[in-house]
C-alpha cells in the first residue's frame, strides 16, 4: 500500500519450489536444492509502497511429495534487500517479527530473511535444511491492457484450452486462475497474449511451427505466470513436439515479451530468435526467472535482443552474452550456473554493451567446469573468434560466499578445471572490456581467477579497467593462474594509473 496511506492491500504471492528428483524423477531437478523455495509477488506501483513480509504458514513441503523438507522460519528477526546498491529501496525495518520495506520506485527486489543466504555459503559442502528465500517484484505499469468484451480479446476461462486457430482472436487474455495449455502450445505473429497477476499458465508457448514465419509482431505481457511445474524434462518427454522452453518465437522481430514471472522451466526459459535488424527491435523487460533444473537456462538472446530491467535465479546459465545490450539486471545461481557466458560472443561483429547489472549470488553445487560470473570454459567453434567492441561495466558482485572464481577466461582444455582435456579448444576471444567491476568477495574455495589461451584460439585486446576484488584491484597478468603465451596485449587501468600501459605477453 502506499506509505502514506493507511490501508493495507492483499498482494497475491506465489511459491515457487525446487521438487525432489527422488520423487520426480523425470524433472531434473537439482537435488542439492530440494524443498527450496522461493516465495515472490507481482504488483504495480506508481508512488512510494510499504512491504509488509510475514510468516503465515510454516509447512513448505510440496504435496506431490512425501517427502519432509523441514519447517519454515517461525518469525523473522533480520531482513535485508538486494541488490544492495539499489535506489529504489528507502528502508528495511523488522518489527514484532514482520519486516518491512519501504520502495520508492519500481524494482526487483530479492529480501534476505534472517540471514540464509548473506549468513553462510550455500553452494557446494552445504548440509543445512532448504533455503526459503522471498523477492519481490514492484512493476511499472504496462500500456495498452486488453478489456475484456472488446473486439478481438478472446476471454480464456480456468480449466478451458485457448484456440489454436489464430483467427479466432487478435489477443488471448488468460483470466485469474489456473490454466493448463501442455506443451507448445501455438504461438501465432500478429498476436497478443495476456496473462494477469493473478493467473498462472502451465506449459509453454512456442512458435516454431511455423518456422519464421510466426514469431514477429508479438507481444506476451502481463504481471502473471508461466510455470513449467507440470512438465518433464525434454530427455523424459519423448512427444513429436518442440523443446518445452516456457516461451520461444522463431523470427522474433517486432516482438517484446514484458512483466512475465517464469517459474520452473523444464528446458531453456526464454528463447527470442532474430537476425539483426535494429530497425525492428526484440525486447524483453520486466521478466523474471526462476528456474531449478539441469538446462534450466536463462535467456539466449539471439542477435536482436535488448533485455533491461529483468531478474534471473537460473540453475543454468543466465544469460548469453550477445544481442543489442543488456541493462539493469539482477542474476542469482545456486547451483550449476553461470552469469555471463561469453561462449555467445563467437564472431560477434557489432559492439555490445551490458551494463549497471548485479549479481546477488553466485554458488554452484556441483564439481566441473559450471558457475562462475564472466566464464569462456572453451566454449564455441574452434578456428572462431568472438567478441569485438564488447564492453562489460558496472556490475557488482555482491555475494559474500561466491562458490567459484569470478573470472573463468579459458580457450583451453588442458587444466584441472577442465579435465585436463588436452585435445579441447573453443573460441578464441578479442575486443572485451571490463570496466567498473566490484566483487565483494574472493571464491570460499580458494579457486583462483582463470586467464588461458590456445594455439587455435588466443585471447587479445581484454582491458580490465577498475576492476576490483575482495578490495583489491586486479592489475596485472599475476593476479590469474593458468596464464600462457597465448595471450596478447591485455591491459590493466586503475584509478591510480588511468593511462598505465599494464602488462602484455
Amino acid at each position: 500500500d502506499s506509505a502514506t496511506a493507511s490501508r493495507w492491500l492483499d498482494s497475491f504471492a506465489f511459491i515457487t519450489r525446487c521438487k525432489d528428483k527422488k520423487v520426480h524423477k523425470k524433472g531434473k531437478y537439482y537435488e542439492h536444492l530440494a524443498g527450496w523455495t522461493n516465495t515472490y509477488t507481482n504488483f504495480v506501483m506508481t508512488e512510494p509502497v510499504e512491504v509488509e513480509i510475514s510468516v503465515v504458514d510454516g509447512n513448505v513441503n510440496d504435496d506431490d511429495d512425501d517427502v519432509d523438507h523441514g519447517t519454515c522460519i517461525d518469525q523473522i528477526s533480520t531482513a535485508v534487500a538486494h541488490p544492495l546498491a539499489s535506489t529504489a529501496v528507502n528502508s528495511v525495518e523488522v518489527k514484532a517479527g514482520k519486516a518491512y520495506i519501504i520502495m520508492n520506485t519500481p524494482a526487483q527486489i530479492t529480501v534476505d530473511i534472517n540471514s540464509q543466504m548473506d549468513g553462510q555459503h550455500t553452494g557446494r559442502g552445504y548440509k543445512g535444511p532448504p533455503i526459503h528465500t522471498v523477492t519481490i517484484f514492484a512493476n511499472p505499469p504496462l500500456s495498452d491492457i486488453p478489456e475484456i468484451g472488446s473486439p478481438g480479446v478472446y476471454a480464456v476461462t480456468p480449466g478451458e484450452m485457448p484456440p489454436t486457430d489464430s483467427t479466432k482472436y487478435e489477443t488471448l487474455y488468460f483470466l485469474p486462475g489456473v490454466h493448463d495449455i501442455d506443451r507448445a502450445f501455438p504461438l501465432w505473429a500478429n498476436k497478443n497474449y495476456y496473462i494477469p497477476n493473478n493467473a498462472i499458465v502451465y506449459g509453454s508457448l512456442d512458435s516454431s511451427h511455423g518456422g519464421n514465419h510466426n514469431g514477429h509482431n508479438i507481444r506476451i505481457f502481463g504481471h502473471g505466470t508461466i510455470s513449467g511445474a507440470r512438465l518433464n524434462h525434454p530427455q523424459y518427454d519423448t512427444r513429436d513436439l518442440p523443446n518445452p522452453n516456457p516461451i520461444k518465437l522463431q523470427g522474433a522481430w517486432n516482438s517484446t515479451v514484458e512483466g512475465i514471472t517464469i517459474e520452473d522451466s523444464a528446458y531453456h526459459s526464454l528463447m527470442m530468435w532474430a537476425g539483426y535488424r535494429p530497425e525492428e527491435p526484440t525486447l524483453v523487460r520486466w521478466v523474471k526467472i526462476f528456474t531449478w533444473r539441469a538446462n534450466g537456462d536463462g535467456i539466449n538472446p539471439g542477435q536482436n535482443m535488448r533485455i533491461e530491467n529483468s531478474f534471473f535465479r537460473t540453475q543454468d546459465d543466465a544469460l548469453y552474452a550477445r544481442g543489442v545490450g543488456m541493462k539493469n539486471l539482477s542474476i542469482w545461481n545456486d547451483a550449476n550456473g553461470v552469469a555471463f557466458a561469453l561462449w555467445a560472443l563467437q564472431e560477434h561483429d557489432r559492439p555490445l554493451i551490458i551494463e549497471d547489472c548485479t549479481v546477488l549470488y553466485a554458488r554452484r553445487a556441483i564439481g566441473g567446469k559450471g558457475g562462475r560470473v564472466f566464464s569462456l570454459r572453451g566454449g564455441g567453434g574452434v578456428g572462431k573468434t568472438g567478441g569485438g567492441n564488447v564492453v562489460f561495466r558496472n556490475i557488482r558482485v555482491e555475494d559474500p560466499f561466491p562458490t567459484c572464481q569470478a573470472f573463468f577466461l579459458t580457450t583451453a582444455g588442458d587444466i584441472p578445471e577442465m579435465g585436463n582435456d588436452t585435445e579441447k579448444a573453443g573460441q578464441g576471444l578479442t575486443g572485451v572490456t571490463f570496466q567498473n567491476i566490484s566483487i565483494a568477495a574472493s571464491s570460499v574455495l580458494g579457486y583462483s581467477d582463470i586467464l588461458r589461451g590456445h594455439p587455435e584460439a588466443p585471447i587479445s585486446n581484454i582491458i580490465f579497467h577498475n576492476v576490483k576484488i575482495a578490495d583489491k584491484f586486479v592489475d596485472s597478468l599475476d593476479h590469474f593462474t593458468h596464464v600462457n603465451k597465448y595471450l596478447t596485449n591485455i591491459q590493466f587501468r586503475i584509478p591510480a594509473l588511468e593511462c598505465s600501459p599494464g602488462s602484455e605477453l
